[in-house]
């Protein structure tokens, strides 16, 4: 089957058919003692899974967001919709700065003493014009995928030393979507990818797309990695949601409408993910294992997969020397 066939397949028979019908219920455990981050926290998505893992009775839990005013507004809505008895902190992190990524790992890793899960899923939705970073990187992609991955990289030494303090293995858990489904990706011939990528000439019609397959390779990567044996890698595809990433999207209208769920049932999608024990290194999706799009798993796919990560990592180890550290490169 062609790619073009199988993505047709795959909308008709899978996506459609789940947005339109999928029903699951919301995650039922125990995570007493537990602590866990979600960035991303002040909205959305993010907020949603605050109050789905409040509910679920953590020690701690860590809202990891830009504007802390905002983040005051969210630990007040998750406290008056669960009557959540234990700790939330709010702390400032702006991925469209690495410096800001760095504080918050480095704040992480000297005040916690363990961390059961991190749930990564701050991001932004395609993007309406260029825009760089005080990095100088394009927004979406700096956002999505590089200073995602550096963060994952950064609280790995925080979830391996949580291992020995728990019974059940520390969740890293990485927003993912559909959308590599549909990714054109021209970069991928590039000499640098990243390069290519970041140049104001590159078309930005499939950059929420590509920053996301971007994220599947670093969860993918990560999971094989020595660093993360003992803990749970995934990446997680929420579902079609109404939320804030669609910000500066046209409103679904009609038919389209009806295929969006709500942020707080996609958000079931990722607190399963966070707490349940799936595969390293697994893609969920509709609270159950999913395969990702066919033309990441081949043989130039994956090869494809490795070059990304191999930039990135350069990349990483330039903003922060803990990263070689880490992964020993």
């Amino acid at each position: 089957m062609g790619q073009t066939a199988s993505v047709l397949s795959h909308l008709l028979f899978g996506f459609v058919p789940e947005q339109l019908w999928a029903d699951f219920p919301p995650i039922k455990a125990d995570l007493t003692g537990r602590t866990y981050l979600i960035t991303g926290s002040n909205t959305g998505l993010g907020l949603a899974a605050a109050v789905h893992l409040a509910r679920l009775n953590p020690a701690r839990l860590i809202l990891a967001v830009r504007d802390l005013s905002k983040g005051a507004k969210a630990k007040e809505h998750v406290l008056a919709q669960t009557n959540y008895a234990g700790t939330i902190d709010v702390w400032e992190l702006d991925m469209s700065s690495f410096e800001s990524v760095k504080r918050f790992a480095d704040l992480a890793n000297s005040s916690l003493t363990r961390l059961d899960g991190a749930l990564i899923n701050a991001g932004m939705g395609p993007p309406p014009s260029w825009e760089v970073t005080v990095d100088g990187w394009e927004r979406v992609l700096q956002v999505n995928a590089i200073a995602t991955g550096l963060l994952c990289v950064l609280v790995l030494p925080l979830l391996q030393a949580t291992i020995k303090q728990s019974q059940e293995p520390p969740h890293l858990t990485i927003t993912g979507s559909e959308s590599p489904w549909i990714a054109k990706f021209p970069e991928q011939r590039a000499t640098n990818i990243l390069e290519a990528l970041n140049d104001p000439k590159c078309s930005l019609k499939d950059r929420y797309a590509v920053s996301k397959t971007f994220d599947q390779y670093i969860g993918r990567v990560i999971a094989k990695l020595p660093q993360a044996e003992g803990l749970i890698v995934n990446y997680v595809n929420p579902g079609l949601c109404l939320s804030d990433i669609g910000r500066n999207s046209k409103p679904p209208e009609g038919f389209a409408r009806k295929l969006y769920w709500t942020s707080e049932k996609g958000a079931i999608n990722l607190v399963y993910a966070a707490v349940k024990p799936t595969p390293s290194g697994a893609f969920i999706g509709c609270c159950d294992l999913r395969e990702p799009p066919p033309w990441t798993t081949t043989e130039k796919g994956l090869l494809l997969e490795r070059k990304v990560w191999d930039e990135m990592v350069e990349v990483w180890k330039s903003v922060s020397p803990d990263v070689g550290k880490i992964l020993r490169v």
